[in-house]
């Protein structure tokens, strides 16, 4: 594994995640709020139902949970009562990461898995910075590896140094021209377990190409946002959407070879007609799914973003 590569756009240098947090620091991450209660953390849900604090109590409405009944304001007003709560606590931020085959793709500065790498890196230290608690699910076709929420930095740059060695292990494969990938492991089975491990009010970053987005992943992700706040980060390269200048080109998917000549307009218009199809397509299911969409390119600077 090529460690000592440093920020080349293949490879993951070994200080290349760590040192985001200096980019996160100079976009001016706000200090946690003051708290009202001496448990918890910086955000006050607006969800009230069983918490740490008292917030008030008010005439009984249908369905309001009987455990919660407030018998003393009951007896003295004669009608009934029920207690409402407020949960003082922080923020749990889960960090979905695909490094599945096709994000091992980039024509211009870096690859798809790099730059996806990189903007999750920088989400979390932003998160860490307001005082939340970060994890996250790595997933690859042969990899499934949970971390879950924690506001320790030692656990952050364990999950970074994870993503760092798993992504190289890749590429290091790639190198010897062995594509060809045995494994089980999809976006919909990581959206899946990101389900059954995630706490209802987390805000949940997924960062993919969303090439093997099927009906699977719609209900999941449409399950998702149900109970937390959804970010979807769409990871492209500028190949993907416009044909290379002119000349006849071989692409492959590791399995087979199409040769295309991009002279040719016709071929150049379906080229980019095919691109549009995709990106409207995903783009009303991911809107279906109450997910916000956000646009990420190989060549854009996140640290800027």
């Amino acid at each position: 594994m090529k460690q000592f590569i440093k920020s080349n756009g293949i490879w993951l240098g070994k200080m290349e995640l760590p040192e985001l947090i200096q980019s996160a620091t100079k976009k001016g991450a706000k200090a946690p709020p003051k708290n009202a209660a001496t448990l918890g953390g910086p955000y006050l849900t607006n969800l009230k139902g069983r918490g740490m604090e008292f917030a008030e109590s008010r005439p009984y409405q249908p369905g309001d949970d009987v455990r919660h009944l407030d018998w003393r304001v009951t007896a003295r007003t004669g009608k009934t009562h029920t207690k409402l709560f407020r949960e003082e606590r922080e923020r749990p931020v889960m960090l979905v990461l695909d490094l599945t085959r096709s994000m091992f793709f980039g024509s211009r500065q870096r690859l798809k898995s790099v730059q996806s790498a990189r903007m999750a890196a920088l989400l979390g230290w932003k998160a860490l910075l307001r005082g939340d608690r970060v994890g996250g699910v790595l997933f690859s076709e042969q990899l499934h590896q949970e971390f879950r929420p924690r506001g320790d930095r030692r656990h952050y740059l364990r999950f970074l140094s994870k993503i760092m060695s798993e992504h190289n292990r890749v590429v290091d494969i790639m190198q010897k021209s062995d594509w060809k990938f045995a494994g089980k492991q999809t976006l919909s089975d990581a959206l899946r377990r990101v389900r059954q491990v995630i706490q209802p009010g987390s805000l949940v970053h997924v960062l993919s190409d969303f090439s093997s987005f099927d009906a699977e992943c719609r209900k999941h992700l449409s399950q998702l946002t149900k109970h937390n706040q959804v970010n979807v980060h769409l990871v492209s390269d500028p190949l993907e959407k416009t044909a290379p200048s002119s000349g006849r080109y071989a692409v492959s998917d590791g399995d087979s070879i199409y040769w295309f000549n991009s002279a040719n307009s016709k071929i150049r218009q379906d080229y980019a007609g095919s691109y549009e199809e995709q990106l409207n397509n995903l783009t009303n299911e991911i809107r279906f799914c109450r997910a916000s969409l956000k646009m990420l390119s190989t060549i854009d600077d996140v640290a800027k973003i």
